[in-house]
């Protein structure tokens, strides 16, 4: 089972204490952790598209989500509507879910490796070439393609030791 990228987006927030995340970031950080979680579990851990923007890799719903910060911090969390009340959606009040502790496990990682770069760097590194992002992003293509899980995969097992 795949989660919400709100929710995954929230333990980065967390993990982050309003300091150092602006939505970019954020973007980034989900993207390497869905492609971390894939090439380890052959598993989406996002149940959502990931688009070939300009700027890379991009959850749309996360760009709506988080775009008014703009490219300060994102310091609250996303919440989500829900048999008539509002929530906040987080993997680590997924107890009775099988994959939450192993999801978490590669957010935590995630963000150990690549929390301390900027917004910047993380962008660059989905931009080289070779990467999911280069072959399915055109300039010329009017309308944003989607990423492949598939391909996402194959590059991060790639980068497996």
């Amino acid at each position: 089972m795949s989660f919400l990228a709100k929710a995954v987006a929230n333990e980065f927030i967390e993990l982050a204490g309003g300091r150092d995340l602006s939505p970019m970031k954020l973007q980034k950080l989900v993207y390497f952790a869905h492609g971390w979680y894939l090439a380890i579990t052959d598993k989406a851990l996002i149940q959502e598209n990931v688009e070939a923007w300009q700027f890379g890799p991009v959850i749309p719903e996360l760009y709506q989500e988080f775009k008014r910060y703009g490219s300060g911090d994102v310091s609250k969390p996303s919440v989500e509507r829900g048999d008539g009340c509002y929530y906040v959606p987080r993997i680590a009040n997924l107890q009775d879910d099988p994959n939450a502790e192993r999801a978490m496990e590669v957010i935590r990682s995630v963000w150990d490796h690549y929390g301390k770069y900027s917004a910047i760097k993380l962008s660059n590194a989905t931009h080289m070439e070779g990467t999911p992002w280069s072959h399915c992003y055109s300039p010329m293509n009017l309308s944003a393609a989607v990423i492949p899980n598939e391909e996402i995969a194959d590059y991060f097992r790639c980068l497996m030791p």
